[in-house]
């Protein structure tokens, strides 16, 4: 049985998301007997720290993750795990975010006090707290939690913030539908294994992490080296680096379908430039799917 671990319970974006790719895989193995609810089991965390954690453990052999939204970017806290530790990201999944405010019966915005929900998510629907500043806005562990605390408070001025699927599994009441900030709103997802040595990787994006070195120009350096080698940089996020106050790694991807050398050739002519390089995954690109 393959294990796949997720950050949060049944209902959460992260859950839909690894029942998604598990349908991919079934997909591309018509031939086999497989089935999603007897050759997969989707294992639950808390947080982030536990998810990554349980794949470099080896509890699980695979993690499917957060890593990007489209509304508020780079979701750093699942970042800033992937850091020193041994794994690889093979793929990446999108998955359209429809945010839903639910309440138990009886509930009506008017009368709402609070509104849980994950950090991420909250953030995702700023307007609606802008346009009802009487409302508290609470962070929870996770959206589908955060529904299932609702139903199990049973109070009428609370409220939760999460997916179609979320609140129908918990019996809440839709109080407002697909209110978050922007319509168009996805998040992108990795999903990773334990890095393997011997293994061969293989795809057109290349996700890193990077420290350079604390001098004038070494950003520029580092960046340099792509652009030599044709690599085309899509995204660059910066984090301290823990314990060295004012320094910052990079998160880096970059596209290598014109890429003139090989992962190897590239990570050593990196090494030139900074003081750790960290290959984060290796995937082919997706189609980010479209929402009307």
């Amino acid at each position: 049985m393959m294990k796949i671990g997720i950050q949060g319970i049944a209902g959460s974006y992260s859950e839909m998301t690894a029942r998604d790719y598990i349908n991919t895989l079934l997909t591309k193995q018509l031939h086999t007997n497989c089935d999603l609810e007897n050759d997969f089991e989707v294992v639950m965390y808390s947080n982030f720290c536990e998810t990554t954690q349980a794949l470099v453990d080896e509890d699980v052999d695979l993690i499917v993750v957060p890593v990007e939204n489209s509304t508020t970017g780079a979701i750093t806290k699942l970042l800033d795990q992937l850091r020193y530790k041994p794994v690889m990201g093979i793929a990446e999944a999108y998955q359209p975010v429809s945010h839903n405010l639910w309440g138990v019966a009886g509930s009506t915005i008017e009368e709402l006090t609070t509104v849980y929900s994950h950090p991420e998510a909250l953030s995702q629907c700023t307007s609606f707290f802008e346009q009802h500043p009487y409302i508290e806005a609470k962070a929870h562990d996770d959206t589908a939690r955060a529904s299932l605390h609702v139903q199990e408070l049973k109070n009428p001025k609370v409220a939760a913030i999460s997916s179609a699927r979320a609140g129908e599994l918990y019996g809440l009441t839709p109080l407002l539908k697909d209110f978050q900030d922007e319509k168009s709103n996805m998040t992108r997802f990795y999903i990773l294994e334990k890095y393997q040595e011997s293994k061969r990787y293989e795809g057109n994006v290349l996700a890193f992490y990077i420290e350079t070195r604390h001098e004038p120009g070494a950003l520029l350096k580092l960046l340099q080296v792509f652009d030599i080698y044709n690599g085309n940089l899509l995204s660059l996020n910066a984090r301290p680096i823990q314990n060295q106050p004012f320094t910052y790694g990079f998160f880096l991807e970059v596209t290598a379908d014109k890429m003139t050398v090989s992962n190897e050739i590239l990570i050593q002519t990196l090494e030139q430039v900074a003081e750790h390089v960290q290959l984060l995954a290796q995937f082919d690109q997706v189609k980010r799917p479209n929402r009307t």
